[in-house]
């Protein structure tokens, strides 16, 4: 980090955002900039791991990527400041308001292996999507197809791709929560995967992760996003191996949906890395012509 460090008494500090295992996020008025932000900080025993997301955040520069702020010491506490992003997440913008499902009700068609399904017959949760929220999850893919870009041109993998790390603000997806993210060509300590195990890629746990990690974190979005509900059952270490096991089922063939977004989904979640689609392709498929926002 360059530069010294601001103190404490910069920002005034409000509610509330969030709040995880190390630190909480708060809203903070800066007092410098004048301006409202967001600040996360330790709730101690956590300085590396703050200044080290903290790093990553600044090396990337990108409209669909929350933008840095300031890195913050002093003897309260010790985190950094961020842009503040307000707005719905990827979910409510694209399909409302939304009700979790417990993983304890099974699906009508969920994958089989070996002939045989992986859970008893139940009810489906694939839902057609509205054609606003189609072109509104056309807008959430190229935004952040051009944020996971920003991301790996700076050499960093992001590993936590999911629906509660987007915001849309005035109508542009903003990729937030850079706490997982490593150098491209790095392995996690032991091997371990930190991440959503329901939105990680199959390879994850097996080898080291790359930028189609990201992209296939992005297809599970999108076919989730497209149909109601993601394409494998679970959220725990066994749906990886059920990923390993089985390609995901095409959204063409569980409801009726556009050509391009159906084929977005088949190209991000191939097993095989070198198979899936990466910026390039992404944008090819969907032959995005410039549209204004869509609020």
């Amino acid at each position: 980090m360059s530069g010294a460090p601001a103190t404490t008494h910069r920002f005034r500090l409000g509610p509330r955002l969030g709040q995880g295992a190390f630190g909480e996020v708060v809203r903070a008025f800066d007092r410098e900039r004048g301006e409202w932000v967001a600040v996360k900080r330790s709730l101690g025993g956590a300085h590396d791991a703050f200044a080290s997301e903290y790093a990553a955040l600044a090396a990337v520069s990108h409209p669909n990527v929350v933008r840095a702020g300031v890195w913050v010491e002093g003897p309260e506490w010790t985190g950094y400041s961020m842009a503040l992003v307000e707005g719905p997440d990827a979910r409510e913008w694209v399909r409302g308001a939304h009700v979790e499902r417990s993983e304890d009700t099974p699906r009508r068609n969920l994958p089989m292996a070996f002939g045989q399904e992986l859970q008893d017959v139940g009810d489906s949760r694939y839902r057609v999507l509205a054609p606003e929220g189609v072109e509104r999850l056309r807008r959430l893919v190229s935004d952040l197809t051009d944020a996971l870009d920003a991301v790996h041109g700076a050499g960093l993998l992001h590993l936590d791709v999911n629906p509660e790390n987007v915001r849309i603000a005035k109508g542009r997806a903003v990729l937030l929560d850079l706490g997982l993210a490593m150098k491209a060509g790095t392995t996690p300590v032991d091997g371990a995967y930190l991440g959503s195990a329901a939105y990680g890629a199959p390879e994850l746990g097996m080898r080291p992760p790359t930028t189609a990690s990201d992209f296939y974190s992005l297809g599970v979005l999108t076919f989730e996003l497209l149909l109601g509900d993601r394409p494998f059952e679970g959220g725990g270490p066994e749906v990886l191996v059920r990923k390993q096991s089985l390609e995901a089922s095409r959204p063409s063939e569980l409801a009726t949906v556009p050509e391009d977004l159906d084929a977005i989904c088949v190209g991000l979640l191939q097993r095989l890395p070198s198979r899936r689609m990466d910026g390039a392709a992404i944008r090819a498929a969907l032959d995005y012509i410039e549209r204004p926002p869509v609020r």
